[in-house]
């Protein structure tokens, strides 16, 4: 058996580190999480400067034969299983019909709609999120 030094110890006990934080520092921690619960409409990762692309699909076609329910999911969260990040969001119809209040990442608010039109929203944290739910 060969007898290594301390110093070679150290040596290799510090390169052990290094490599370990190499690992560490290459696995992804911004990956998108899946798993949303259901939902019509996603708030999509990165949504606070996306404008119109924040909410996926955009615009959002709903019947009122089927019921004109409309579920959005707050899908803006970066991270995995041992952590991460995510933004709340507010959205708001342009008019006064409907307001999610405070989404935390996963959350989901529902609305029905009762009457046809073209119904644009935006989120109240972020005003450039934009968005359109088209009731036929």
């Amino acid at each position: 058996m060969t007898r290594r030094s301390p110093g070679f110890r150290l040596a290799l006990g510090v390169l052990s580190i290094f490599a370990l934080s190499a690992v560490l520092s290459c696995s992804s921690s911004t990956a998108p999480v899946t798993g949303l619960p259901p939902h019509d409409v996603a708030i999509v990762q990165g949504a606070a400067t996306m404008a119109s692309n924040a909410f996926s699909p955009n615009p959002f076609t709903v019947k009122l034969s089927s019921g004109g329910k409309v579920t959005w999911a707050n899908g803006d969260f970066t991270g995995d299983a041992y952590g991460g990040t995510g933004v709340t969001h507010h959205i708001v119809s342009d008019s006064p019909l409907f307001d999610s209040g405070l989404l935390a990442p996963f959350a989901t608010f529902q609305f029905t709609f009762t009457a046809a039109g073209s119904y644009p929203y935006h989120c109240m944290i972020h005003p450039s999120m934009v968005g359109t739910i088209v009731v036929n």
